[in-house]
């Protein structure tokens, strides 16, 4: 196995892991993928014999249970754990996948499977660096005020008759909702932290959907948990920090990224019209490996 790092914007540089002569995919040995994870918290493979008819074959192994993804993502290569990610041509703010929903996977995957001509660059922010780099007020803030985020979700299909049926989210922040059989959707209210721990002991990162909560549909507000805004001031402060440590990704085709979701934010550059990029998608809800599995050490270890 061939490694390098993938920029100094990361802390630690993120990993890249390189095709060595007559290697597969497969053959990377598995606590070895996740050490380096969970310490670097993103991964590219490249230059592997790599297609997204296996793609899941190999997510599979680090993977016990898949989300369900937005309904208005289409689903590729006739797998319902593969989707297109978001159409469109405009840039994607950084966020951390569906951390404002009750479903907030571990682990996103993203596949080239045609890159772009020109543009069309996805961004990478490490969160674990830009809460470090946070000012104590703003970090202060975060670790004492929750952040509530109003969503409506498709989950059915419409149906004409005024019907609201409560329905029980076993997920904590969450608890009580309601489906609309109107519109087809689940309403609640997904309370969370906007900071939360890292996979490295004593760590904690910054990782949510602040910085894109009017870009997403199935957000209809994000507050405070008393209903106010998060002021200004603070959003701008996110901004400048973010931007200083945002990375492009220049995609080659087959390139596979793993991203820790809850250590990094991602989004994308604009898109040209009519270019071929093609991205595709895959959500692990919770990893086949501990929260810190290998990060952790024992008292005989600390010194």
């Amino acid at each position: 196995m061939k490694t390098d790092t993938i920029s100094e914007l990361f802390e630690g540089g993120g990993i890249v892991i390189h095709k060595s002569k007559n290697e597969s995919i497969f053959d990377l040995l598995y606590k070895e993928v996740v050490a380096l994870f969970e310490m670097h918290g993103v991964i590219l493979f490249r230059d592997f014999e790599l297609d997204a008819n296996i793609l899941t074959q190999f997510t599979d192994l680090y993977t016990e249970k898949y989300s369900g993804d937005a309904n208005r993502r289409e689903k590729r290569f006739n797998n319902k754990n593969i989707r297109n990610v978001d159409y469109g041509l405009e840039e994607a703010l950084l966020h951390s996948e569906s951390s404002f929903a009750p479903s907030f996977p571990e682990i996103i995957w993203l596949f080239c499977n045609t890159p772009a001509t020109v543009g069309g660059e996805t961004i990478l922010c490490d969160g674990l660096k830009l809460w470090n780099m946070l000012s104590s007020k703003i970090k202060q803030f975060f670790l004492s005020e929750q952040i509530h985020y109003e969503i409506k979700i498709p989950v059915i299909r419409k149906q004409n008759k005024k019907v609201k049926k409560p329905w029980l989210l076993p997920i904590i922040g969450s608890g009580y909702g309601f489906i609309n059989y109107r519109d087809g959707c689940l309403y609640t209210v997904q309370k969370r932290y906007a900071v939360h721990e890292a996979r490295i002991g004593g760590r904690y990162v910054f990782a949510n959907h602040l910085m894109s909560i009017n870009a997403e549909p199935q957000i209809i507000s994000g507050t405070l948990s008393d209903g106010s805004e998060i002021p200004d001031y603070i959003y701008n402060e996110i901004k400048d920090l973010s931007d200083q440590f945002t990375f492009e990704h220049v995609w080659q085709k087959n390139d596979l990224i793993m991203v820790d979701n809850k250590r990094f934010m991602h989004g994308r550059r604009l898109i040209v019209e009519d270019d071929p990029r093609d991205i595709v998608i895959v959500q692990s809800q919770r990893a086949s490996f501990g929260y810190g599995s290998t990060t952790r050490k024992t008292l005989n270890d600390i010194s």
